[in-house]
């Protein structure tokens, strides 16, 4: 009976030591999985700051194209204006002609 039991007790500290080792090789693998989540949670927070950087940029890019289309909007006017006065001054020099003709 004695190497009964004493098998037993040798069964249960394989399982003991088979138990803790497979519980080490857990923790390890826990610790890596939580490295590999903090280096993600960086990588996370790097990309929303670039993510904000780019719509910010968008942003005044979108200002600026609607600036320069403002801009280009203004010179045709002042184009329209400038061929309204030179139409002006024509007929003024016209009208200067005929009176010196007559």
């Amino acid at each position: 009976m004695t190497t009964e039991i004493q098998n037993l007790i040798d069964q249960i500290r394989a399982k003991s030591i088979s138990l803790h080792v497979e519980l080490m090789n857990e923790r390890m693998k826990c610790q890596t999985i939580q490295l590999e989540l903090e280096s993600l949670k960086s990588e996370l927070s790097n990309q929303k700051i670039k993510e904000q950087d780019y719509l910010t940029q968008l942003s005044n890019l979108t200002s600026k194209l609607e600036e320069a289309g403002n801009q280009v909007v203004e010179p045709s006017k002042s184009i329209a204006r400038k061929d309204e006065e030179i139409d002006e001054l024509v007929k003024e020099i016209e009208y200067c002609i005929n009176q010196l003709k007559k």
